[in-house]
């Protein structure tokens, strides 16, 4: 009752202590902070694919952002006719710890209106992140909603429950813990679901790369583009978009080029890239050769070099490590490189180093690297020795 001591249970002696009894936060107490953040860290995936399955950041987008929105008002705009409250109230304030939401202070106001529960009269607008890449792809054509969505999918997340035995038995997780005895390509092939969130996923990471693949000014001498393993031809259509003179050829297997759109100066060729490769005087591959270990690279490669002309070049669009020198501030290429540990067997990312060997071990000599420090694409452009 107010007023009155707590009485302690007995055998229990209670800790008496002020607001000024409290320690300073030490350095063994941030330590432990960041521990029991990485502890609970699954818990981001999952909290980000709620509020993107809600559409949480496109509602609030879609009030103008003039005024931070309520629990209350959120939750007249999800499909439901009696939402769980406090539940979505935990969320956003989770949401907001993590910077996807931005959570604002209740006014003395909102208090006398909503009463003392402040987790009610909690107030919630995009940060610059989510405004940018996690609102719809109809809002922002940089969003990366499906990606992250991608993340959480069965056929990503099951392997991963597994990534101890790729490091002890050598085997190949994908295989073995999600594609029933198929390799990636084989399980997209069967799998319409699975299919659809990886190609929506990478056409929103093409979407994002593309200011950076831009930047590279070798596509102006070059007369026919293949662009090998293309998907829909989303990469190639937004370059001849800018170099219009280039003939363009978008190749790719079977099951891709069956779904994909028809587009002005743009011819879709299917195929396996192993067995043949379209001619042209320079060859694109994103996001292609991680997928493979040196030796399938090599021979990819070999077959790249009989389909271009005497000056004919690679340009690839992919992941340069560089863990020495500092030069990926963020990590993007290790998460990347782990991430492959669990497509195939052979699937990595590569050092300079590396990407040098096999390249000049199919007749290519390494020509320049474009990109901006830390950032995830790279554009290596190879010309015949």
């Amino acid at each position: 009752m107010k007023g009155m001591a707590m009485e302690a249970p007995k055998g229990v002696k209670l800790l008496e202590c002020s607001a000024m009894d409290i320690p300073e936060v030490n350095e063994e107490a941030l330590l432990q902070a960041s521990a029991l953040r990485m502890a609970f860290s699954i818990v981001n995936p999952f909290l980000l694919k709620c509020a993107l399955r809600l559409k949480i950041p496109d509602i609030i987008w879609r009030s103008g952002l003039v005024s931070p929105l309520s629990v209350q008002q959120i939750a007249s705009q999800l499909p439901s006719e009696a939402p769980d409250l406090d539940a979505l109230s935990r969320i956003l304030a989770c949401l907001s710890c993590m910077g996807i939401l931005k959570a604002i202070k209740p006014t003395e106001d909102d208090l006398e209106i909503n009463g003392a529960d402040k987790t009610m009269t909690m107030k919630y607008t995009l940060t610059n992140l989510t405004k940018t890449y996690f609102v719809s792809e109809e809002i922002s054509p940089l969003s990366l909603a499906p990606l992250a969505l991608m993340q959480t999918h069965a056929s990503v997340r099951q392997p991963w429950d597994h990534i101890h035995e790729r490091v002890l038995h050598v085997r190949d997780n994908f295989k073995n813990y999600c594609g029933d005895s198929h390799d990636l390509w084989s399980y997209l092939a069967r799998n319409s679901e699975a299919n659809n969130f990886f190609n929506a996923a990478m056409l929103s990471l093409t979407k994002v790369e593309m200011r950076e693949i831009l930047t590279y000014d070798g596509f102006k001498d070059v007369n026919t583009l293949v662009d090998l393993g293309g998907g829909h031809g989303e990469v190639i259509t937004q370059i001849i978009a800018v170099y219009p003179h280039i003939h363009a050829v978008n190749f790719d297997l079977p099951h891709v080029i069956a779904t994909a759109p028809t587009l002005p100066g743009l011819t879709h060729i299917s195929g396996d890239m192993f067995e043949s490769v379209p001619f042209g005087d320079a060859i694109l591959m994103k996001h292609v050769l991680h997928l493979w270990d040196d030796e399938h690279c090599i021979k990819l490669l070999k077959m790249c070099y009989k389909a271009t002309s005497d000056k004919g070049k690679l340009i690839i669009i992919d992941a340069v490590l560089d863990i020495m020198e500092d030069s990926d501030p963020i990590g993007s290429g290790q998460l990347m490189d782990v991430t492959m540990l669990n497509v195939s067997l052979g699937a990595r990312e590569r050092t300079q180093e590396q990407w040098n060997e096999i390249l000049q071990s199919a007749g290519f000599s390494l020509s320049k690297i474009v990109g901006r420090k830390g950032s995830l694409t790279k554009i290596i452009e190879a010309l015949k020795c």
